[in-house]
């Protein structure tokens, strides 16, 4: 029987850090009788936060798919983190699902965490609902709420449900489409006539008739609220709130009939990149997530886009160009691993030890290949150096950060050939010491952090000349070759130039390109701190040769002298990257957060208003950066966040440059 795409349902579960995620998907798992005891994460017993490294954090770290059935649909629900640091996984989650489901702490309200979900939803262009939780805490307030989240996000956040009670005595929820208004408290029937009516007009604006009925005063039915708000939700133009209190299970149950009545099914969704999700099609899918498991190996986690996949079917990796056999499908749930017999669109499965399939790779059926566009990750923004521990490590760390590597596309590695350093980065400093902790718990190599060191550059700022003449002869063949160089600055990223002015036969034509490799040569390392050298004009304009004794090196040799000489006379200067960064904070810490970019020798490019935040960009060198993810969330308590990319490189002050050049010199010595 092929799949019921119309019963399938893919929700990601976003929202701020410790804002209720994962205690909503365990008490969903468990009321949905897809475990069998309801794990809570405050004392290590959730099904979701089931890692190791997230057991030993308490928070969730990766991004994971979670099953259940309600109601004779299937319901696939997404589990991710809410700390900045491991974005990546809520975007490839995102990717993955067809809606979502934003969870808001009802003390804590709208934060900045929410603020990003919800950018990432609109750029995805998915349906959400709300879900207020924890109203059972002191302090709570579902209305506050309420009044915050339509501040934030627009009036179309229409409220479905209304807690019975405050804080400690809430103990139910009453769902506005299925709760006669007759039996609403006589306290609450104003909010709920309010909300009523706000409801029925947000679904009976999803259809021409509806809003004729509601306009002339006919009340909807409820399969009529049911209609529209499902086609406002699909459409996002509607956004349901939803409340309730996960760990004591209240308002859950109404939240899965919500998700089954009210979010989109892939039909709902239509096509993607003109793959219409039709589970009698040929097979297409998408790989959002890789990783390695203990026992199974390699799993790369598919979402199913059309067709039916099943066991032993041959598909195409159409980005890389390969053939690979499926394997049997496996359905993961926490630490569990079931087989499943086929899968259709909107549904999730993992397939073990394929042969060369990774994050971002379409697999498809050979009679029609398609191709879906990669997940776009973000930048990173923090960098260590990373040293082996001991000789031992040396020889197995490569292989260790090529297996992460794998794993999160937000994770970098690079050795940089200027400073010699292996370098990783990545979204934070809570997100590398994850990944420095799974190399040495699960990889076995043990590492060292240290700061990296700043790639400088050196430049000339006026221009200089030099002679060198090469002379060695002691009988026989000697060696010859005498230049004049010429240096002078270029603009900033023009790179190297050489020419030639050489009149005469001064140098033989055959000889000026040795003269250049000198040059090139002397462009490795320059004279300030023996950092590379770029944007020179070297000119050759005179030398000597002899018929016998001149030959290649003999010139290069010369022009590599010549070229230090002409940079001593050409006012050097030291050079530093300079990075643009875009700090998104709350309008309380504009201040601090201004200051401490100028503190940090940085310059303020501009200021304006976005998604609720303030954007504040500016230029600071990177030698100011290398820890800014960390004292970001100090200073702001982890309500702001800051993005990073390389701008240009800029001259270093001449009080700073003193303390780089001798630190050079002391490296050289020590060296």
């Amino acid at each position: 029987m092929p799949v019921d795409t119309a019963k399938v349902r893919t929700v990601a579960v976003v929202g701020h850090a410790a804002s209720g995620k994962t205690s909503l998907l365990d008490a969903s798992l468990f009321l949905a009788k897809a475990v069998d005891k309801h794990g809570r994460p405050g004392n290590g017993t959730s099904n979701c936060d089931c890692l190791s490294d997230e057991l030993e954090r308490k928070i969730t770290i990766h991004a994971k798919p979670f099953y259940c059935q309600w109601q004779d649909h299937k319901i696939y629900l997404f589990d991710t983190p809410g700390f900045a640091d491991f974005t990546g996984e809520t975007i490839a989650a995102i990717r993955a699902a067809d809606a979502a489901i934003i969870v808001i702490d009802g003390v804590t309200g709208v934060e900045v965490g929410t603020r990003r979900v919800w950018k990432l939803l609109d750029e995805a262009q998915k349906p959400r609902l709300i879900f207020v939780s924890k109203l059972d805490k002191e302090n709570s307030d579902f209305f506050r709420c309420v009044e915050q989240i339509q501040q934030v996000f627009g009036k179309n956040c229409i409220p479905f449900e209304l807690p019975l009670g405050k804080e400690a005595e809430f103990a139910k929820v009453l769902n506005l489409r299925t709760t006669p208004e007759a039996d609403v408290p006589a306290d609450l029937r104003a909010q709920f006539h309010k909300a009523h009516e706000a409801l029925e007009e947000a679904a009976a604006e999803q259809d021409d008739k509806l809003l004729e009925e509601f306009l002339g005063g006919q009340a909807l039915t409820l399969d009529e609220i049911t209609k529209g708000t499902h086609a406002g939700v699909a459409k996002g133009s509607t956004v349901p709130i939803y409340c309730g209190c996960a760990e004591k299970e209240i308002g859950v149950r109404n939240l899965l009939e919500g998700v089954v009545a009210l979010m989109p099914s892939p039909l709902d969704r239509g096509p993607v990149e003109n793959v219409a999700p039709d589970a009698k099609a040929p097979f297409a899918g998408f790989v959002f997530k890789a990783t390695i498991d203990p026992y199974a190996g390699h799993l790369a986690y598919v979402r199913i886009m059309a067709g039916t996949l099943k066991p032993d079917m041959d598909v195409i990796n159409v980005t890389r160009g390969s053939k690979e056999r499926i394997p049997q499908l496996l359905r993961i749930q926490g630490k569990t691993q079931t087989s499943v017999t086929e899968a259709g669109p909107g549904e999730i499965v993992a397939l073990a030890k394929l042969k060369d399939v990774h994050i971002n790779n379409t697999l498809c059926d050979p009679s029609r290949q398609v191709q879906f566009p990669a997940i776009k990750f973000p930048q990173a923004v923090m960098s260590y150096a990373v040293h082996p521990h001991t000789t031992k490590d040396e020889e197995k760390i490569s292989i260790a950060l090529h297996r992460l590597l794998e794993e999160d596309p937000t994770f970098h590695m690079h050795r940089n050939p200027n400073t010699k350093e292996l370098v990783i980065a990545g979204m934070g400093d809570m997100h590398l010491a994850v990944v420095v902790d799974t190399m040495k718990k699960k990889l076995g190599v043990n590492v060292d952090l240290s700061t990296p060191k700043v790639d400088y550059r050196e430049t000339i700022t006026a221009k200089g000349d030099g002679h060198y003449k090469h002379k060695k002869q002691s009988g026989g063949h000697g060696q010859y070759g005498e230049a004049y160089v010429r240096i002078e600055p270029r603009e900033r990223g023009a790179g190297f130039e050489f020419t030639s002015e050489v009149v005469g036969g001064a140098i033989p034509r055959n000889f000026i390109p040795a003269v250049e490799k000198g040059c090139l040569e002397g462009m490795t390392a320059g004279i300030v701190a023996g950092f590379p050298v770029e944007d020179v004009k070297a000119i050759v304009y005179d030398g000597s040769y002899h018929d016998v004794d001149s030959n290649e090196i003999s010139f290069k040799i010369a022009g590599l002298h010549a070229f230090k000489e002409a940079m001593q006379k050409a006012r050097p200067v030291l050079l530093e990257p300079v990075m643009n960064v875009s700090v998104y904070v709350p309008d309380q810490y504009m201040g601090d957060i201004t200051g401490d970019l100028n503190h940090r020798r940085g310059r303020i490019m501009g200021v304006e208003p976005v998604d609720g935040l303030q954007c504040i960009t500016a230029q600071v060198p990177q030698a100011e950066l290398f820890k800014y993810a960390s004292e970001l969330r100090s200073l702001t308590g982890g309500r702001a966040s800051f993005e990073m990319t390389y701008s240009h490189y800029e001259q270093v002050p001449a009080h700073i440059a003193q303390k780089v050049v001798a630190e050079a010199q002391a490296a050289k010595k020590g060296a």
